[in-house]
């Protein structure tokens, strides 16, 4: 079975592995490049949605309930307790939880991938598109999410402004 796994996919798990190990620790992140994060996999989310089961309008919809209904309570819920304005940029705390946010879309892709290449028959049953369209739609609105934190955090102001040249 795993002689027909495409050799990408490992190093795609690879390189997944090392960015959810570097998001575990305390950074100073630009709102911008958080924000392209997301819209990267807010992509990412909506190509493996549509290319497994088209553009139909209840699967977008779908989707993107999920999607919105994770950015709108994802982003109340991320806290901005050890946040700080340093510069231009945010210092943000480490946290695993973009690991296993990629870790769940790479998981979800992968079995939309095999259920297409062994020609499962629950791949286009009405319970499967919607179970697979809500769950890309939520793991990737937690990108968001964490991007709308961010930013709202950037623009509260300099009252949690650190001097960068200070302690640490």
């Amino acid at each position: 079975m795993f002689a027909y796994i495409p050799v990408w996919v490992p190093l795609v798990l690879l390189l997944l592995l090392v960015l959810g190990q570097r998001q575990s620790r305390t950074r100073d992140v630009r709102p911008g490049l958080v924000t392209g994060i997301a819209l990267a996999m807010f992509a990412f989310s909506l190509f493996g949605v549509v290319s497994a089961f088209g553009a139909a309008p209840a699967v977008l919809l779908l989707w993107a309930a999920a999607y919105a209904s994770s950015v709108f309570w994802g982003a109340r819920r991320v806290s901005s307790r050890g946040m700080a304005l340093v510069g231009a940029a945010v210092r943000v705390p480490g946290s695993w939880v973009p690991l296993a946010l990629m870790l769940g879309i790479f998981g979800a892709k992968f079995l939309l991938g095999f259920a297409a290449g062994v020609h499962a028959g629950f791949l286009h049953e009405l319970w499967f598109v919607a179970a697979m369209s809500a769950v890309l739609g939520l793991l990737s609105g937690g990108f968001g999410a964490r991007a709308v934190a961010v930013r709202r955090f950037a623009a509260a102001g300099s009252r949690h402004t650190l001097n960068p040249g200070g302690p640490r």
